[in-house]
């Protein structure tokens, strides 16, 4: 009988360290890629952007200029912006059609970066895309937006817009990559964004 529990309790126990382990071995990667999610949050800031809004919370959005959901998105955010106190820093790259390259340059380049993202949005054409003329890309702009596409790259593991890079008021790091959620799914996530 004693040797029965002892071997029940042995069961117990290595079970029970199994779980444990199980437990701990899922732990191990999503605490390393929190802390990846994390180094490429503070990467960001560092990203080519242009900036609307001046709130506490801060929202990352990747785009291009020749993106459908991107453009619903940015619309979707405008009405955003001042009741969630927020700053979206949108952050182009240009790689879905041969014209993206150049107008993301020309939002980049041009000399009121916040005004001619506006216009592209207001004027974006289903057909067409962005209303920006594109223009040939200067070397450093170039590395801007290479720079950009590797930091979308590492969010999503491969070029994907629209994206939202945000943290949440626990720390957590969120990229959230499924297009462009209705109005209300907006408000839910930013109303958990650090501020």
């Amino acid at each position: 009988m004693r040797a029965a529990g002892l071997s029940l309790g042995l069961a117990m126990v290595l079970v029970l360290g199994l779980f444990g382990s199980a437990a701990g071995a899922q732990a191990a990667p999503a605490a390393a890629k929190q802390a990846r999610r994390l180094a490429l949050y503070r990467a960001l800031a560092g990203a080519t952007a242009i900036t609307e809004g001046d709130g506490p919370r801060v929202v990352y959005d990747f785009f291009d200029p020749n993106c459908p959901y991107c453009h619903i998105l940015y619309e979707r955010l405008q009405g955003l912006i001042g009741p969630y106190h927020l700053t979206v820093h949108e952050i182009p790259v240009g790689y879905l059609t041969s014209s993206s390259v150049g107008k993301a340059a020309a939002l980049l380049e041009a000399p009121h970066k916040r005004a001619a993202l506006r216009a592209l949005e207001a004027h974006y054409s289903w057909k067409t895309g962005g209303s920006i003329a594109p223009r040939p890309v200067s070397p450093a702009v170039r590395r801007e937006l290479a720079h950009n596409l590797r930091l979308d790259t590492l969010a999503a593991g491969f070029p994907l817009v629209p994206i939202l890079v945000y943290q949440k008021a626990d720390g957590t790091i969120r990229i959230m990559n499924s297009g462009a959620p209705p109005v209300w799914a907006l408000k839910q996530i930013l109303a958990a964004v650090k501020d």
